[in-house]
């Protein structure tokens, strides 16, 4: 009985001491067909910059210092979250499974488009969440390609973690859309 209650103890000051919470975005649920496609479409792995590739999430509180939000890490990396919520974005509102990852191994058709992300900054600073980002859409047909610079930001009410992770999926759904109407 001792060790019962020792192990269950331990285990709740360990999960006590560990009080964390974690987020993401790109909830994708409500997103209806908007212009069907069958082109075959390579999304790239989005590139980010590096305070957010690591789990804590981070903002800004002057322009040269990021501090980490108390408790509040990214559930997944966000490079792959980020790719994979443009992917599953494209495909619901083009009706179109024919997008995927690239480079990829298992798919063996042609090529139509190629798409390519960066951001550069994606961040809540100053009582808004700022997105800036330049993305390619490349016709491999034609090999002509829209070359665009992006920014957009969301202003915030308050300083909640859950309102800027709400802000920052607003502005990157806005990037989406942009990218998804120039497809």
């Amino acid at each position: 009985m001792k060790k019962i209650y020792f192990m269950i103890t331990t285990l709740l000051f360990f999960m006590g001491c560990s009080s964390k919470e974690f987020y993401t975005i790109g909830d994708t649920t409500g997103i209806s067909t908007k212009n069907p496609s069958t082109q075959v479409i390579a999304v790239e792995m989005v590139k980010l910059p590096i305070y957010m590739m690591d789990s804590p999430i981070y903002k800004k509180d002057t322009p040269h210092h990021l501090v980490k939000l108390d408790n509040a890490n990214w559930i997944n990396t966000m490079d792959k979250q980020l790719t994979q919520t443009l992917i599953t974005y494209l495909q619901k509102s083009q009706n179109n499974p024919n997008i995927h990852t690239y480079p990829w191994s298992s798919i063996h058709k042609p090529v139509d488009k190629k798409v390519t992300v960066e951001i550069t900054n994606f961040i809540a600073y100053n009582s808004k969440v700022t997105l800036e980002a330049n993305y390619q859409i490349l016709d491999k047909k034609t090999n002509q390609s829209i070359n665009q610079l992006f920014h957009t930001e969301e202003k915030l009410s308050s300083d909640s973690v859950e309102e800027i992770i709400q802000n920052m999926e607003k502005t990157y759904f806005t990037l989406v859309e942009e990218i998804n109407s120039k497809l």
